[in-house]
């Protein structure tokens, strides 16, 4: 008989453990989109049937067909292709991006969230950072140089670091405050040893689940930029740009634009569900909440 007890039974054993019994078909299903299109960046060579920059004019705005999977664009280039290795792209903005704010924004974090003396100068500055839109900054700094996948990263990386450094120095802010830190400065600690050994790891959590957000806001960022044209150029496929060719052509192609879309939206929002899955398994706090 089935049971019909309310509230109903939470499934035991290990995905329990890690508290992922509300969202775990979900869950699953963000981390294989996202596997799946990273081994799609990782072996475009050999995924792609054809060149992603060759263009055939004679073949322009053809339907989907075995030889082209998804059609051609106005130019002729396979878009498939074109779709394949422009998540090498967007993966790269992604990840350089969240690699960045971390490498700059922990190290800053630390040295405000410990150094009271230096935390009203450092937070000013930062405040004075975020009060510039992210976006119209990175439009500025690739107006001042050649667009390129480096500019980009950097473009989108700086306006992401003041998020990482407030995140780090309240952390710190309580953790420091903590018996085992005043212990360990009563036990003659220096400055160095208490903050990577003691006070690094408390934010290694919280830090997690912000660099996917940065690694999702990233991508997102790029194809925006590449959509309005100043981003990345339109020699080297990316979601946005490929879209951007397409826009022209979607009263009579909207394929165009519709599949590298959906691709950028799987994954984005797979980034997202996977972030929301790390914050229930890494933070004690929100577990309560939701208990």
């Amino acid at each position: 008989m089935a049971d019909l007890s309310f509230p109903p039974k939470r499934p035991s054993g290990f995905m329990s453990s890690l508290g992922l019994h509300r969202f775990h078909w979900l869950t699953l299903a963000a981390c294989a989109t996202m596997l799946i299109i990273v081994l799609m960046a990782l072996a475009a060579p050999l995924i792609a049937p054809h060149s992603p920059i060759l263009m055939n004019p004679g073949q322009r705005l053809q339907p989907m067909s075995a030889e082209h999977l998804l059609g051609t664009d106005a130019l002729g280039r396979d878009l498939f292709s074109r779709i394949v290795y422009g998540a090498r792209v967007s993966l790269m903005v992604g990840a350089g991006a969240a690699l960045g704010a971390l490498i700059f924004g922990l190290p800053i974090g630390l040295i405000s969230g410990y150094f009271r003396m230096l935390d009203p100068f450092i937070m000013r500055v930062m405040d004075g950072m975020m009060a510039i839109p992210g976006i119209l900054f990175a439009v500025a700094l690739i107006a001042l140089v050649e667009p390129s996948v480096p500019t980009v990263i950097i473009a989108i990386t700086i306006p992401e670091i003041p998020l990482v450094v407030r995140l780090v120095r309240a952390r710190l802010l309580s953790a420091r405050e903590e018996p085992f830190v005043e212990a360990a400065v009563t036990m003659g600690g220096t400055p160095f040893s208490i903050l990577v050994r003691h006070l690094l790891p408390a934010t290694v959590a919280p830090l997690t689940i912000q660099l996917t957000y940065v690694f999702a806001a990233a991508i997102l960022i790029e194809s925006a930029l590449s959509f309005l044209g100043i981003g990345i150029g339109a020699e080297t496929p990316t979601w946005g740009n490929i879209m951007a060719s397409g826009r022209l052509y979607f009263a009579i192609n909207p394929w165009m634009i519709l599949w590298p879309a959906l691709v950028l939206t799987l994954c984005l929002l797979s980034i997202n569900i996977i972030g929301d899955a790390l914050r229930d398994l890494l933070d004690p706090q929100h577990k309560k909440r939701g208990a």
